[in-house]
Parts: C-alpha cells; structure tokens; sequence
C-alpha cells in the first residue's frame, strides 16, 4: 500500500488568528488593494459540529476570506470558549494557525490523519459541515 502524503499542489488556505476581525479584514484587504472581505461567523452548533481535543464544543469564531490565486486567505476571531483557535491565540498572539490542504475523500483524510499522527502530530480540534470537513493537527 502506498504512504499517504500531501500533495503541495492541494494546499488551500493560510489561516491567520486574529484578535479583531474587522482591523484585520481591513489591513489585509489595503494591503492587497482588494475589497474588504465579508465577515461571516461559523455556523451554529446544529449546522456544524465542532470538537477540540476530543469533546464536542459550542465554540464559534468570525471569519473573513480573501482570495489569492489557489490560497484563500482566512482570517479568523475566535470567542472566548476553548478552542484550536483561543488556544494558539493565547498562547502565541495573532498568527498563521494552520495551513489547509484538500485531501479528497474521507479514506484519504483519515489515512493522512494517521500518518500525522503516527508522527506524534496529534489531532486537536476538527469540525463537520455541509459538505465537508476539516481537522486541524499539531
């Protein structure tokens, strides 16, 4: 069987934590000379199911996405409930959280999760959605 791995030609987004969204969103959209992006929050826990280290959470975040060629950038305010995304801006201030890859179907993301960590990259916090999911690993 072969390893699984990323493919570099899938990656997807540059997620930035952010204290405050809208100076963030703005900064950002002046720097690029892009029109500022929408801010939109996650949707509700009946809608898209989150869980940090292993427990399901009601955490909810404000997001705002802008396009650069094949990346979006996403930058992301998290409320004040434990989470991925309270975690990594507590303990390191504002930054890039995590970088997102598309791996196809759900085998392949669970092979690659695995692999991750089988590398003693554990799994910390992971959501549902309509139409897809996501896992974000240390």
């Amino acid at each position: 069987m072969d390893k699984p791995k990323l493919d570099l030609n899938n990656m997807i987004q540059i997620a930035i934590v952010v204290k405050d969204i809208e100076k963030a969103a703005k900064a950002w959209s002046e720097m690029f000379g892009v029109e500022m992006p929408e801010i939109t929050p996650v949707p509700p826990p009946d809608v898209c199911q989150i869980y940090y280290r292993g427990k399901k959470t009601a955490t909810r975040a404000k997001l705002a996405c802008i396009k650069a060629g094949q990346i979006t950038i996403e930058l992301t305010e998290p409320d004040e409930m434990d989470s991925s995304w309270k975690e990594y801006l507590d303990e390191h201030g504002q930054g890039v959280h995590h970088l997102g890859f598309t791996v196809g179907s759900d085998e392949n993301r669970d092979k690659i999760i695995k692999l991750f960590e089988d590398n003693d990259m554990e799994v910390r916090h992971y959501g549902y959605y309509p139409g897809g999911s996501y896992t974000f690993v240390n």
